[in-house]
Formats: structure tokens, C-alpha cells, sequence
């Protein structure tokens, strides 16, 4: 049987036919290969996290306790009549009256000469140690009552003398200051005598027993003088404050330096001269942070104190640098695209760029149009170069499966300059938002009254690449500005 489009009798519907066979038999030859595929977007890290980096640094604040200062506290409070004892019936048949005879003086533990004299027949020199030496000057009523010749007598002896004793300065973990006094002897300014008639007694050895038995009292004094007066806690609940205040870095990028203290330690005291001297560590977390000015909220408290040989007064800050990938597009984009590469006989012209991450690499698209068509794939790792102050990738090369693909289909591409003219193309300059960065934080470092009696005073001594972090949109340079801060603060 014939089927009804076959045979001359029907010459239209036979070249329908026909066109359609030729259609089928073409869309079943076989394809030339696809493009490479595309390295996977995905990044480490979120804008977030890389602008919340913390960095751990130490605000080193210097503790200066004038002696003087404890000098007038110590008399204020010690008035002048210092001890009473008008009993006979305590078992030494005295009665004592004790009188501050003129101002308590504080000096620096005295250490002596290595032949044991002063030195060059001065005053004994200063110890290093947190030792004071305190020297009390005394008037003495004393009355006695004896028997003499089965009748009982009184008699009264009014003497000067100065009394010495050392006393340790320290300062307890709740912030308390603390002292270890302790009696150390006593230089007669008159020595005690009785008289009896024509006769005089000495009883200076007499008195220096009854005195010696009040030791413990005249210790206790001294130590409660120093703990109730000299507040230390104060002063630092105010350092501590002072630190958590946000200092802008940067007005143009809106950029803050905020540390969060998380611990302080402090060295022993020592006397130097005329000061107790001490160095309060404040350790704290320092990072950047973006946009408004932080809000922060002032504490009450402060943690216990931690007593450590040295304080440590590095500082540590990242400085920030960040290009958009639509930024870094368009720079690298104004160099290559509508640039031809030629090979031999072949011949092609960059269309567009793009970039984004792929984990800790940079990945680029670049379109082409030409000898081929389609996109291809290089990767490299953005890294910060202080010399130049720019960003640019290490290993960059084309993407293993690219690599791959051009090797079966294009392999005259691996040998053109499309590569280097690429990498070269791929050097982002960001070194004037870090110095600009590291200006402002110098110059708030310079002796910046950042609180009322507060004074944050150090310098930035070495600037360090940290590394480049890809976040989806930006390129991130961060540096470590390394260097040492003081915060003083009036009263300390």
C-alpha cells in the first residue's frame, strides 16, 4: 500500500518531508562540550563576624600613691591623744597617758649601707621593696604607784620619745588596702627618770616593757588608720569605666574602637621616693565595629584583683579596610574587559568579570567571546602585602576544572597572557583607609582626655597584616596596629 505524502504525485509534501528529516538527523549529532562548571559560592565568614573580631590587649594603668598623702591620712586619724590607761588595778600599778607630740612622718623603708652606715653619712638609702618606715614622736605621762616604807606613794614622770615601726603596703583581692605594721624600737627623746627625794631613778627600761606589752595595740591602730582612709576601689571602678568607652576611629567610614574589659591584675606595690608605685593591668577585648556609636553601660563592680610579678601594656588593634565585590568588579573590569588576547590564529575578548568566594579563595569569572565562547574559572587566596599596601591573590591560576576543559577544547588559551593580564588586574588598593585608620587611633592615643581626670596616652609601634576575610559582598583587609597604652586616672 502507498502512503499518502510518498510517490511524484505529491512533490510538496515530500520536501516537508524531507526538511524535517534533515531537522531530526541535525539536532541527534552530537554537541561540541560544555563550559567548565562553576566553583561552588560559599564564604567562611559573615560580615558580622569579621567586623566583630576581638583581639585580646592590656591597658596598662600606673598607680602613684603619694607618701605624703598616706603621711596626712595617718595623722588625721591617729588624733593626739593616742592611748589612755588611768586604772592602777590592771596589775602594773600605772597609770599611762600617751599624746602624739607632732606629725607622724613616712618614709621608704631604709635599707643600710653594705658596711652597715649610712651612706656617705647620709640618710640610709631608699629600699626597693613595699616597706614603709614610719616614725612616731611621743609625749609620755606616766604615774606610778609604790610602797615605800609600808606607805604607799604616787609619783609622775612625763617623758619624749619616738617611736619606729615598719609597716608592708598591699592591697587585699576585694580592693581593700591592707598594712603589716610591725614595732620595731623606740629613740628617747628624754629619757624617763623618778625621783625620789635627791635621788633619780632611771626607769626607762621600766617603761620600754610596759610599752612593748601595748605592742599589738599600737600595730592594730596604725593598719585600721590605712584601711579605712586610703580607697583604692573607687580609682579603678573609674579606670575600668573609662576603658569601656567607645573612641571613633574613623568619622568618614564610621568606624569605633571598642574594648570590653574581662580581667585586671596588678603588681605589688613598691616605694620609690616619694610615692607608693604599682601598675593596675586592665585586660580587655579590642575590636572595631561599624555604623552607630556603641551603646555601653557603665559597671559597679569590678572583678577581684589578681597580684602578678609584671603587667604586661601591649595593646592591640585591627584596622579595617573594606572594598565591595561590585567595587573590586568594577576595577578590575575597567583594565580587562574589551581587551582581545590572540594566540596564533586565535583570537578572543573578555565580556565581563565577576567575583565572589569560594571558602577561603577568591573565585573569577571572566566571560569571553571569540575563538571561545562562554565563561571560565581562576581562583587564588586575596592576601594583604604591606609594602605595597595593597590586596592581591597568591596561586592564582585557573580553576582545576577549567584547567581541565581548556586542555580538551581550547588548549591555546592555558598558553596566552589572559592569566597574567588577569592576576595583574586583581590588585586592589586599600592602604589609605588603614593609614587613615591608624592616624585617628594615634592621634586618640596622644594624650587624649577620653573621661573627666581620665588621660589615654600610648603609641602605635608596629602595624602587622593579620589576613584578608571574603564575606558575601566584600573583601576585608585587617591589619593588627600593635603598640602601648597608658590610661591614667586622677587620684591614682
Amino acid at each position: 500500500m502507498e502512503l499518502p505524502w510518498s510517490g511524484s504525485s505529491n512533490p510538496v509534501r515530500s520536501f516537508w518531508f524531507l526538511g524535517l528529516l534533515a531537522l531530526f538527523l541535525w539536532g541527534c549529532q552530537p554537541k561540541g562540550p560544555a563550559g567548565p562548571p562553576a566553583p561552588k559560592e560559599s564564604y567562611l565568614y559573615t560580615k558580622k563576624q569579621v567586623e566583630s573580631r576581638r583581639y585580646l590587649s592590656t591597658l596598662n594603668i600606673p598607680v602613684d600613691i603619694s607618701l605624703r598623702d598616706v603621711e596626712q591620712q595617718i595623722n588625721a586619724n591617729l588624733q593626739d591623744l593616742i592611748y589612755e590607761d588611768l586604772s592602777y588595778d590592771d596589775g602594773d600599778d600605772m597609770q599611762v597617758r600617751v599624746w602624739k607630740r607632732g606629725r607622724i612622718s613616712v618614709a621608704p623603708q631604709a635599707i643600710p649601707a653594705k658596711n652597715g652606715t649610712p651612706a656617705a653619712g647620709g640618710p640610709l638609702p631608699a629600699s626597693p621593696g613595699s616597706s614603709l618606715q614610719l616614725v612616731v614622736p611621743l609625749k609620755v605621762w606616766i604615774k606610778t604607784r609604790y610602797s615605800l616604807l609600808g606607805l604607799s606613794t604616787e609619783k609622775e614622770i612625763q617623758f619624749d620619745l619616738n617611736v619606729r615601726l615598719t609597716t608592708r603596703f598591699s592591697v587585699a583581692p576585694n580592693w581593700e588596702a591592707r598594712t603589716e605594721t610591725e614595732l620595731q624600737g623606740f629613740d628617747w627623746v628624754t629619757k624617763p627618770v623618778l625621783k625620789l627625794g635627791p635621788v633619780s631613778i632611771p626607769v626607762a627600761g621600766i617603761v620600754e616593757k610596759s610599752l612593748n606589752s601595748k605592742k599589738e595595740s599600737i600595730e592594730d591602730g596604725v593598719d585600721e588608720a590605712v584601711r579605712k582612709n586610703i580607697e583604692i576601689r573607687k580609682y579603678v571602678l573609674q579606670a575600668w569605666n573609662a576603658a569601656l568607652q567607645p573612641y571613633q576611629v574613623s568619622e568618614k567610614y564610621r568606624t569605633w574602637l571598642k574594648v570590653t574589659p574581662v580581667g585586671i591584675e596588678m603588681t605589688p606595690f613598691r616605694a620609690d621616693g616619694k610615692n607608693l608605685r604599682a601598675v593596675v593591668g586592665i585586660q580587655t577585648y579590642t575590636e572595631t565595629v561599624f555604623g552607630d556609636k556603641p551603646v555601653v553601660t557603665p559597671v559597679t563592680q569590678v572583678p577581684d584583683l589578681k597580684i602578678s610579678p609584671s603587667v604586661s601594656d601591649d595593646f592591640t588593634i585591627g584596622l579595617v579596610s573594606e572594598l565591595s565585590h561590585a567595587e573590586a568588579e568594577k576595577m578590575v573590569s575597567d583594565t580587562v574587559v574589551g581587551q582581545h588576547f590572540h594566540y596564533g590564529k586565535y583570537d578572543v575578548e573578555v565580556t565581563d568579570v565577576k567575583l565572589y568566594g569560594d571558602a577561603n579563595e577568591l573565585a573569577i569569572r571572566a566571560g569571553l567571546k571569540g575563538s571561545l565562547n562562554g565563561y571560565i574559572y581562576f581562583k587564588g587566596v586575596p592576601y594583604y602585602d604591606p609594602v605595597t599596601r595593597t590586596v592581591t591573590l597568591r596561586n592564582m591560576d585557573y580553576d582545576l576544572d577549567t584547567r581541565s576543559f581548556l586542555v580538551k577544547t581550547a588548549n591555546w588559551l592555558l598558553q596566552s597572557r589572559l592569566r597574567k593580564s588577569l592576576q595583574a588586574a586583581l590588585t586592589f588598593p586599600v592602604g589609605e583607609p588603614i593609614e587613615e585608620a591608624r592616624r585617628r587611633v594615634q592621634a586618640l592615643l596622644n594624650r587624649n582626655q577620653v573621661a573627666k581626670g581620665v588621660t589615654l596616652n600610648g603609641k602605635i609601634e608596629s602595624v602587622k597584616p593579620d589576613q584578608v576575610y571574603l564575606t558575601n559582598g566584600s573583601i576585608y583587609a585587617i591589619v593588627f596596629a600593635k603598640g602601648s597604652v597608658n590610661l591614667h586616672v586622677e587620684g591614682l
